[in-house]
């Protein structure tokens, strides 16, 4: 026999091999199925969406978590806040027009609320100390390019300094 007939064998050898033991295993998982009508329960009705659905599973809305707080911090909401920032402003803007605000008190309030979620997060033991450390070194300049950023279309699902884990 040749190399290539002997490797081809001894792949098929063990995907035979592999396939018969997943088929044992389930075999021996299905033991405590239930047997009678009355142990049988109904699937459980599927959630009812708003329309909103994610389109890359695992993020979750944690995109807009920043979003979200210069929205309560101006006294808007979510909602008014980004109609605003997709007419080509930037968050510094509307600032400045809602409280009358420069960028660097902006982005020192951002800090501030940050920081505190940051603290939270190490008493809940989410973090280590010297996580938060590092994070709270960098949020200043993160907070300063998103607050600078302004809308491109098509970028609905991505915010700069999105992938924040605050």
């Amino acid at each position: 026999m040749n190399h290539f007939r002997k490797t081809l064998l001894a792949g098929v050898l063990s995907c035979i091999l592999a396939g018969v033991g997943f088929s044992f295993g389930h075999t021996a998982v299905a033991d405590n199925t239930p047997t009678s009508p009355s142990e049988v329960k109904p699937p459980a009705e599927p959630e009812q969406h708003d329309g909103q659905r994610h389109k890359r599973p695992g993020h979750h809305g944690r995109k807009f978590v920043l979003f979200k707080d210069a929205a309560t911090l101006l006294d808007m909401t979510e909602t008014d806040l980004k109609k605003e920032w997709k007419q080509g402003k930037t968050l510094q803007q509307i600032a400045k027009e809602k409280k009358n605000w420069d960028a660097e008190v902006f982005v020192q309030k951002l800090t501030d609320v940050q920081s505190a979620k940051i603290d939270q997060a190490v008493k809940a033991g989410k973090m280590t100390d010297q996580q938060a450390q590092q994070l709270k070194k960098k949020l200043p300049g993160m907070l300063k390019r998103f607050t600078e950023h302004k809308y491109q279309p098509g970028q609905d699902r991505r915010l700069p300094a999105a992938h924040s884990a605050i």
